[in-house]
């Protein structure tokens, strides 16, 4: 018989087989899964890997270059020459195209939802900052450096650093994917070890089998992540920035730039080393170290500067970001610092630079108000004069002199006035008044000032005004009346035959608020290649016109400035031979109809004499004493004289002075000591506040209120008017009006001499005044001569010089006209140190003094019937 196995041992045989079988099918499927669940992790962890190195790279490439081109753009406000300005703004330019290279790139790759919302913040604060740039670079390239600035401080600043925020945030969602990345990777090689331990308790042979493939498979995953982790050891190593990684208040590890950048040798010798000494914390925020790892441990960043010590006790200022991060299990702080010194340097320079510019802009405007004030006093005797000459009888021809004197003065005064405006905006020391006015008022006021002007060259000027306009406006009328009369005057200055217009309309309504004022003329025109220049300052359309037509070309730049602060914008088209037209559109809001003139405003009738008062000035140059003293008897006024402020504060102790006109720029005590001394001796003798005026020819914006918290009631800038003499005065003193049809009285003609006739019409042919006037100067000349040859004797070049100027002031007025040719050479001697030469003519001046005293006693010999 044939033996055959029992079938419970070939089942037996069978399920181990089949069992066998299906443990190696399991093993095989299972390892397979396994295998393939690897390679997809290793893949998956060098994807992420390496697309958010690059997209890191990428978006601190764009970090970079914003700082470069906000650095760039910084240079373009603060550079003067043109040449490197326009270097610079070509190399802002190439700035501008590497970011949205970079940008480009970054926006290649894939990115999460998170990053998408950040780019898109970051591409709306791009969007948003261009203009902004724009306008920087613009305006530095024009050469308007504060403005610059400003717009820089008040709008690019903020959007800059909100920039720089997003980028940073960008960084850390990237870095933060990484370790999402490895996190994963680890529990998925957990999981497949989990797996591989089941299979070997299914079947031994499977098992075996599965652990030796395991393990191969994990040999080759831990030299990939020792692959790995050179790479990042590498990153580590190589980063120029300091890194450090600290477990609580412990460094466990750092980078060869952290050792650098503290001069340390070794990790060991920073355990023991405080490189941020908390004396010396972080400038913009709160609180120390120890605070800024508990927000850091808390938000998972934070950033700040910091000022970090070296070990040899040198100083830096770092930027310093902290990152939350875990390692085996626990968190730690990665703390990356960059020495940012270089870059606070170059920001105190541009402060420091910025700070220079304003100081020159002050210094110039500081100047303009000096030379303002010098000029302003002689112009004050010229025009008071002058003024006084015409209220006498005079002959046609000599009134026609003095009115063409009075013409030129005039013009002279509006040239100071255009310089001391530019100065005051140019320093942004103009401020604008919101006030209600009367637009057909003041249009109709700058039309009949313009219309004998046109009249007399044959011009024809014609007035439209939009019957639809309001009648009463708010805004600054000063200044628009400004730039309409000097609008005018160029229109009529520029045309010879033709006519001007002036039309004034609202385009979109006057619920717009936006007013449009025209002037055209049939002039020669404006060259198109002037057309772009016809606002700068100093500028004309060619050399020809300043010799043809005078001025100062500082007029229209001006204008342009005065509507730019006025939120408006000039404009202006022109063809050469058919004329010109300048348009002003200028924002104006409507007032209400009920508004009058303001209580304070100047009489329009003539001035008219006091009932009483007696009136103490305070003045030390002679002949603007006695100017002021006949301007004041001439309305009725009694009159005294002091020659310096603390002259004029015992004065007042001593005797009842109903008024003082003060003078704000004396030797010893000037105006604003004085004023301040007479205050607090009212308050401590309780007397009653006396009324002080501030006399000045120091016109620049901010005095009057220096005058006003000194003590002072009223301000008078020289040359003083009579008109606005007596208005100022009639706040105080009581008067009556003069009968305008009431003649001047007339006095003997006598006869001449040193100039006796300018003398003698000064004071309105008063011989008392005359002999007076004679006596002072011989009096006052001798007193200065004498200060001048002990300046001389003491070398002093200054004193001779301030000697020199005020003889030579009383000289031209008197008519000494050798003198004041001497006088002038001291003077310039003076200024250039040269005092052989100042001697010299010091030598010759003594003598022409002697000729013309022996003059003025022949004069003064005659009877007050002669004078």
């Amino acid at each position: 018989m044939r033996s055959t196995a029992p079938i419970p041992t070939r089942k037996l045989l069978l399920t181990i087989g089949a069992g066998f079988a299906l443990s190696l099918l399991l093993l095989a499927g299972v390892s397979l899964f396994g295998l393939r669940e690897l390679a997809a992790t290793d893949a998956r962890l060098k994807s992420v890997v390496s697309e958010n190195i690059t997209k890191e790279h990428l978006t601190d490439e764009m970090r970079d270059l914003l700082r470069a081109r906000a650095f760039s753009l910084l240079s373009i406000v603060v550079i003067t020459d043109p040449f490197d300005k326009n270097d610079e703004l070509n190399h802002f330019y190439k700035l501008g195209e590497g970011y949205q290279l970079t940008r480009q790139q970054l926006a290649a790759l894939p990115i999460s939802a998170e990053e998408s919302a950040i780019l898109t913040r970051i591409d709306r604060l791009t969007h948003d900052i261009c203009p902004v740039e724009w306008q920087v670079a613009d305006l530095g390239f024009q050469g308007y450096t504060f403005l610059a600035f400003d717009v820089l401080q008040n709008k690019g600043i903020a959007a800059q650093l909100a920039l720089v925020a997003e980028l940073d945030r960008l960084i850390a969602v990237q870095q933060s994917a990484i370790g999402i990345a490895q996190h994963q990777s680890d529990r998925d090689y957990d999981r497949t070890r989990r797996l591989m331990m089941i299979l070997g308790a299914v079947a031994v042979a499977a098992a075996l089998l599965t652990a030796l493939l395991v393990l191969q498979r994990a040999a080759r995953l831990t030299r990939a992540t020792e692959r790995e982790r050179t790479r990042f050891l590498t990153l580590f190593e190589t980063n120029t920035d300091g890194i450090l990684i600290l477990d609580g208040n412990y460094f466990t590890q750092c980078n060869p730039a952290m050792l650098s950048l503290f001069g340390i040798g070794s990790l060991a010798e920073l355990q023991g080393f405080d490189p941020w000494p908390p004396e010396n914390g972080d400038t913009g925020r709160e609180g120390t170290i120890q605070d800024h790892l508990l927000r850091a441990y808390e938000q998972g960043h934070d950033s700040f500067e910091w000022v970090c010590q070296r070990a040899d006790g040198s100083r830096f200022t770092a930027n310093i970001n902290m990152y939350a991060m875990q390692l085996d299990s626990r968190k730690h702080i990665q703390c990356v610092i960059r020495d940012i010194s270089g870059q606070k340097a170059a920001e105190d320079s541009l402060k420091a630079a910025h700070a220079d510019a304003l100081a020159a802009t002050e210094l110039k405007s500081q100047f303009v108000a000096n030379v303002s004030h010098e000029i302003r006093t002689p112009m004050n005797g010229i025009i008071g004069m002058t003024r006084l000459l015409l209220g006498t009888d005079l002959a046609p021809k000599q009134r026609e002199f003095a009115e063409a004197i009075d013409y030129s003065s005039q013009s002279l005064m509006r040239i100071i006035n255009d310089l001391l405006d530019f100065s005051k905006i140019e320093a942004g020391r103009l401020t604008l008044e919101e006030t209600p006015f009367n637009l057909n008022d003041m249009l109709s006021e700058v039309v009949a000032l313009n219309r004998p002007r046109t009249e007399s060259k044959g011009l024809t000027l014609e007035f439209e005004v939009d019957g639809n306009l309001p009648t009463w406006l708010r805004g600054d009328a000063f200044r628009l009346r400004q730039i309409l009369l000097n609008l005018l005057d160029n229109a009529i200055k520029f045309t010879e035959k033709g006519k001007i217009r002036l039309e004034v309309d609202c385009p979109s309504g006057a619920s717009s608020g936006l007013y449009r004022f025209r002037v055209k003329d049939t002039g020669i025109g404006i060259a198109p290649q002037s057309l772009p220049h016809i606002f700068e300052s100093f500028s004309q359309a060619n050399g020809t016109i300043s010799r043809q037509y005078g001025g100062t070309g500082l007029g229209l730049a001006i204008c342009q400035q005065l509507s730019q602060l006025m939120g408006g914008k000039l404009t202006v088209s022109s063809q050469i031979g058919q004329g010109s037209q300048f348009e002003l559109s200028l924002p104006l809001s409507t007032a209400s109809h009920s508004i009058t003139a303001p209580a304070d405003a100047p009489p329009q009738q003539a001035p008219g004499h006091f009932l009483s008062g007696h009136v103490l000035v305070a003045e030390d140059n002679p002949i603007n004493q006695k100017l002021t003293r006949y301007l004041l008897e001439n309305l009725g006024l009694c009159v005294s004289i002091a020659e310096d402020g603390r002259q004029a504060y015992e004065a007042i102790r001593q005797s009842e002075v109903d008024l003082v006109l003060m003078d704000c720029q004396m030797p010893d005590w000037d105006g604003l000591m004085a004023t301040r001394a007479i205050r607090d001796w009212e308050r401590e003798a309780g007397k009653r506040r006396l009324p002080i005026v501030a006399l000045t020819a120091y016109a620049m914006n901010g005095f009057e209120r220096d005058c006003t918290e000194a003590g002072m009631d009223g301000y008078l800038v020289k040359p003083l008017d009579e008109a606005q003499l007596a208005a100022c005065l009639s706040k105080w003193l009581p008067m009556k009006h003069r009968d305008p049809s009431a003649p001047p009285p007339t006095r003997p003609a006598v006869s001449d001499g040193l100039d006796i006739d300018h003398v003698r019409r000064a004071c309105r042919d008063d011989p008392d005044q005359i002999r007076e006037m004679l006596e002072l100067f011989i009096g006052s000349t001798k007193e200065l001569l004498g200060k001048l040859h002990e300046a001389r004797q003491k070398g002093d070049a200054r004193q001779i010089g301030r000697m020199a100027h005020q003889i030579k002031g009383a000289c031209a007025y008197m008519g000494a006209h050798s003198m004041v040719r001497l006088t002038s050479v001291i003077e310039e001697a003076a200024k250039r140190d040269d005092l052989a030469a100042a001697d010299t003519a010091q030598q010759g001046l003594e003598g022409e003094f002697i000729a013309v005293v022996k003059e003025i006693d022949a004069i003064l010999a005659r009877s007050l019937s002669d004078l």
